[in-house]
């Protein structure tokens, strides 16, 4: 079962479409009511920094140690975006919160 929108895996496929043209955009989506993801390009083309943002009253180190459903959605994402060839960080870290919102993030690479 497919727990990512299909609106987030179309903006994926387009990232990945556009990576090969030389001009990825930028993806941005909610993957639940507590959870959304934006993939931000650099300048350089060759990597990304993605960046979950969940909405909880604790902030584990790493976004998988939300439990196994967002484990699920987030190895979902993963799975997409190496089927572009685009290599996602081994962990999504907690970089910081904002009351109760808290983004985690990692880099991408782009082969």
């Amino acid at each position: 079962m497919n727990h990512v929108p299909d609106e987030v895996l179309e903006d994926i496929d387009a990232l990945g479409k556009q990576f090969l043209t030389g001009a990825p955009p930028s993806v941005e989506g909610r993957l639940r009511q507590d959870l959304r993801m934006t993939i931000t390009p650099d300048e350089s083309g060759e990597a990304a920094r993605i960046r979950f943002e969940t909405e909880h009253t604790q902030a584990p180190p790493t976004l998988r140690d939300r439990g196994s459903f967002v484990t699920t959605i987030v190895d979902g994402i993963d799975s997409r975006l190496r089927s572009w060839g685009i290599e996602p960080p081994e962990a999504y870290e907690h970089t910081g919160s904002t009351g109760r919102v808290h983004r985690y993030e990692g880099r991408l690479r782009f082969p």
